[in-house]
């Protein structure tokens, strides 16, 4: 027999229709992340203290290609709206591993998790050597988790 999950009509404490058109909007401004070799990056952005190295990212290296002008590695604008996107596209469960912690996830996340992730995102945002693209990319994730776990009214960028 096999059993299907119906799709939750909440996602965190939110209506699941209000966080897809949220995300469709956020979607809609954020830049589609690539890795090295062309393709989708996983959006992973990883804590010092979870016992992994965070994936290299091309872009903060120098004045190289796709380095900010001056080469001063200082984050694009967007970085925000991408990590915001990343944490709609995770909560929405089409994206199989949490923004920050990388932990695998394969259907909608409990309040529990979302709670949890948003907590990583916030230990990144309070990290002094945390480098400016990182953390801006972790505003988003906490910024969009914490609307979804009712602790703030506001919708994420």
């Amino acid at each position: 027999m096999t059993r299907t999950r119906a799709r939750p009509n909440r996602i965190g404490v939110r209506p699941a229709e209000e966080v897809e058109s949220a995300y469709r909007s956020v979607a809609a401004r954020a830049p589609v992340r690539r890795d090295p070799a062309g393709g989708p990056a996983p959006g992973r952005h990883v804590p010092r203290n979870a016992g992994r190295a965070p994936e290299p990212d091309p872009r903060r290296e120098g004045a190289g290609e796709g380095a900010a002008p001056g080469g001063t590695g200082a984050e694009p604008p967007d970085t925000v709206s991408e990590g915001a996107a990343a944490a709609y596209r995770w909560a929405l469960a089409r994206e199989g591993s949490g923004p920050v912690t990388g932990v695998p996830t394969r259907e909608v996340p409990a309040l529990w998790r979302l709670t949890a992730e948003a907590d990583a995102a916030a230990v990144l945002l309070d990290d002094p050597v945390c480098p400016p693209r990182d953390r801006a990319y972790a505003q988003g994730v906490r910024d969009v988790l914490a609307w979804l776990c009712g602790q703030s009214d506001e919708h994420a960028v």
